[in-house]
This record gives C-alpha cells, sequence and structure tokens, in this order.
C-alpha cells in the first residue's frame, strides 16, 4: 500500500499531490504528505464542498424539513416554466438555467465567485434554456442557490451557520473544516470548503457507513442510493452532487466507485465493494495525475474483495 501511496508522488514536479490518505475497513492504513502539508493542514477542496452541501439536504430530509423533490418556492420563478423546478433538478445539475462555467475568462461562474455579494441570488437570476430534469449542465452557481435556499428552512443567517457546522462538521470531529460565507452569510458550497486530508477523509467514511455515525444516523441510508443515482444527459458520470463510475470512467476501478472531485484534483474517493475510502489532494489532475493507475495500484496493494 505505501508503494502505490508513493506513486501518486512520483514526479511530483509534474503530478504536484499534496497528501494522500488510505481509510480500508473503517482503519487509516496509510498517508502521505508533501511538505509543508501535514495530517492537519486544511485545504482547499474547490469542488467537493458541493458534496457537503448535498450532505447538508440529505440531512434535513432524514429530519423531515423537506423533500428532494418539493418544488422551490422563490416568488420571481413563479411566473414562468422555473415554477416547477425542483430541489432534485438542482442537486443533479438539471435546473434547465442558463449557466456558462468557464474558469478561462469573465463567465457566469468567475464573475459570481469574484464580483457577486450574494452568489446564490446570482444563479436563481438565472433564465431557463431548458426544461428542468432534461439537461445536464454541470454549474456552480446550482450549489450557491441550493446554499442560499436552504435558509428557508431556519429562522435566521445564525441557526443557518450553526446547523451545517452542528449537524454534520462537528458531529463527525471534522474541526478543520471551515466553509466559507459570502457577504450576504450564504455558505460559498461551490468553492470554498477546507478541511484536513483527514477530516476530507472521515467526510467519505460517513457515506461509506451510509450515514451512520457514532451510535446516531446523520442521513439516512437510502440518502446514498440517492446521490449515486446517475442523472439523465451526465452518460453515468454524475449522480446528485457526487462524480460516479458507473459507466467506467475509470475502467480499472471498481463502478460502484463514486467521489466528491474538486478543481486541480481534489478527490475523496468512495468505494462500498472495497469498504475503501481514499483521498488525494493535489495542484494538478489528469492526464498528469492518472486517478485510474493510481486506484488500480491501491487495490491491487490491498488485495482482491473478500467474499462474504
Amino acid at each position: 500500500v505505501s508503494l502505490a501511496i508513493k506513486g501518486a508522488f512520483a514526479q511530483n514536479d509534474r503530478q504536484k499531490t499534496r497528501s494522500v490518505l488510505v481509510i480500508y475497513k473503517g482503519q487509516l492504513i496509510g498517508e502521505q504528505y508533501a511538505d509543508p502539508i501535514g495530517p492537519d493542514t486544511p485545504i482547499l477542496g474547490w469542488s467537493m464542498t458541493k458534496s457537503i452541501l448535498a450532505t447538508w439536504y440529505g440531512i434535513l430530509s432524514h429530519q423531515g424539513k423537506l423533500s428532494v423533490f418539493d418544488t422551490l418556492a422563490i416568488e420571481q420563478w413563479q411566473s414562468d416554466e422555473r415554477a416547477s423546478i425542483k430541489i432534485d433538478d438542482l442537486l443533479r445539475m438539471s435546473s434547465g438555467l442558463a449557466w456558462e462555467e468557464d474558469y478561462g475568462k469573465l463567465s457566469d461562474v468567475t464573475r459570481m465567485l469574484f464580483q457577486s455579494d450574494d452568489m446564490g441570488q446570482a444563479a436563481l437570476d438565472k433564465k431557463p434554456v431548458a426544461k428542468p430534469g432534461t439537461l445536464w449542465n454541470y454549474s456552480s452557481g446550482t450549489t450557491n442557490a441550493l446554499a442560499k435556499y436552504m435558509k428557508r428552512y431556519f429562522d435566521d443567517v445564525h441557526q443557518y451557520t450553526q446547523f451545517g457546522y452542528r449537524e454534520l462538521i462537528d458531529a463527525l470531529g471534522m474541526y478543520t473544516m471551515l466553509i466559507e460565507p459570502d457577504v450576504s452569510g450564504t455558505f460559498v458550497a461551490s468553492s470554498y470548503g477546507w478541511a484536513s486530508t483527514r477530516d476530507w477523509g472521515r467526510f467519505g467514511q460517513l457515506y461509506l457507513q451510509k450515514g451512520y455515525w457514532n451510535g446516531r444516523q446523520i442521513f439516512a441510508p437510502e440518502w446514498v442510493d440517492y446521490v449515486t443515482t446517475p442523472t439523465l444527459g451526465s452518460e453515468g458520470a454524475y449522480g446528485a452532487h457526487f462524480w460516479l463510475n458507473s459507466s467506467g470512467t475509470l475502467p480499472d476501478v471498481p463502478r460502484d466507485m463514486y467521489s466528491a472531485n474538486g478543481h486541480d484534483g481534489q478527490y475523496v474517493y468512495i468505494i462500498p465493494s472495497r469498504d475503501l475510502v481514499v483521498v488525494r489532494t493535489g495542484l494538478a489532475e489528469a492526464p498528469v495525475y492518472d486517478a485510474n493507475g493510481f486506484l488500480k495500484s491501491l487495490l491491487s496493494a490491498i488485495g482482491p474483495t473478500p467474499t462474504p
């Protein structure tokens, strides 16, 4: 296993791996860090934060506060086809709202992240370009729209913030985790989540345990089935704010693998059939960082899946 982990740091002037952590059958069996990163160094997860946001919705659903199949009660949407958009459509990136996710120029996403005081509103203001549920379009705006909408379930921004930490982050002991808010007090859940490699690992382990943590069911076990069901139009690559391997994007990795992915090669891989969680953080992604090759060597080092 340590050899497989070392492979992720080979030619590191190119691969730029910062940390790797492996949890097998609930035990930490290996980790490695590139200076000056250590086990407790908070690392920006970028879009891995989207999966944190989805989990908050899973918790609210488990607590009976909402159903993901509820339509959004947004006044400005009621007079057009946006009135039929469900929470589910947003979690699956298939709301039908216009959005350009291009970081190489001034686009919807760069305007939102760098110019907007109310990032959720930037997305809620977008016009429809397709019927809800018919067009898959990856959008950081969608996540921040959900983060803003989540405020409706609380009396004030203080309660909203407390919920995010108390019910998930603190419940798992992810004490290095920080989700930055925008000026309006909305979590920038599309992008600005920090946590140590070990805390990102805890998050993955929560999903491997189907929401069960230290004697408490944080979200319903069925939530895992929901987030890992492929979204129409994503070619099996996307569920509900998680990425999937159901179509074999990584050919040498089990099809049941799913992951929280972030810009520049941040990953929390969850492989239920192998009882495995792997975290990789870095400053480079495919093709320089070969996820398939790394996970293949790790899986082969751990050995075949034991038959029940």
